[in-house]
């Protein structure tokens, strides 16, 4: 029998996973990104074959910090696959992302529509599918939280001419702005940004960006900083340690 998937949730220097039925306990622990040759990630496949057996089919969700995030707008005289990849490359370039660097998926659109696109890390990525696959694991696909998150929480807003979807992972904040249920911008903060980058800073300018506070919305991962003045989409289940098992039990 096909084990059910398993939802490998990887932050900057944290990991949870779990599989439906297990979002009361999903397992999860630190790893050192600075350490060479994968044995952090040897060290943890072991742990998750440990843990519930054959690791099986995985499905690898990363935090948004890890990736790089752009929408594009619609350039008239790129209508082709390859015209398309090659403009948002370039768009790229201003965020460190190189072919060679990051892994590009586009979410191509309707003609004359922005263009959303995700880089995901190469080398994190690698290292991670090498490690599981070692101990039998089988990796289906890698995604930014992001996309999990939308699927599950992202239709009760498309009827709201603009809205904020802002949620906390374990290495910081993460906010979606979508118009009519479509993707505007994903923003990935610290926890403890400092200037422009202050969370409560920056709560305070998404007040003035929409027409009231009923647009902002708070995925229950963590409480809500104290500067949050919108509703609360709460999760189902127990209150968990932090928000990368929270957010892993929210997708199995």
């Amino acid at each position: 029998m096909r084990r059910p998937l398993l939802n490998l949730y990887v932050a900057s220097a944290t990991w949870a996973a779990a599989r439906p039925g297990d979002t009361h306990d999903p397992i999860g622990g630190e790893y050192d990104p600075n350490a060479s040759g994968g044995a952090e990630w040897t060290r943890i496949a072991q742990a998750l074959s440990a843990h519930s057996g054959a690791i099986g089919p995985v499905r690898i969700v990363l935090s948004a910090r890890l990736c790089r995030f752009l929408v594009a707008p619609w350039v008239a005289d790129c209508f082709t696959g390859p015209s398309i990849r090659a403009s948002v490359l370039a768009m790229f370039e201003s965020q460190g992302v190189t072919d060679a660097s990051h892994r590009v998926e586009i979410d191509w659109p309707a003609y004359g529509q922005p263009v959303p696109a995700v880089a995901y890390p190469r080398s994190l990525v690698d290292m991670v599918r090498t490690a599981l696959e070692a101990s039998g694991g089988t990796i289906v696909s890698t995604v930014a939280s992001v996309v999990p998150v939308l699927r599950r929480h992202g239709r009760a807003l498309e009827a709201l001419p603009g809205a904020l979807l802002a949620y906390a992972e374990d290495d910081g904040i993460t906010g979606i702005t979508l118009e009519s249920g479509s993707l505007v911008q994903v923003e990935a903060l610290a926890s403890c940004g400092a200037g422009l980058g202050d969370v409560g800073l920056w709560l305070s300018r998404k007040r003035f960006a929409f027409a009231d506070d009923g647009a902002l919305h708070w995925l229950g991962s963590s409480p809500a900083p104290e500067a949050f003045a919108g509703r609360l989409l709460a999760l189902e289940g127990d209150a968990l340690a932090t928000p990368g098992r929270a957010l892993v039990a929210a997708c199995a």
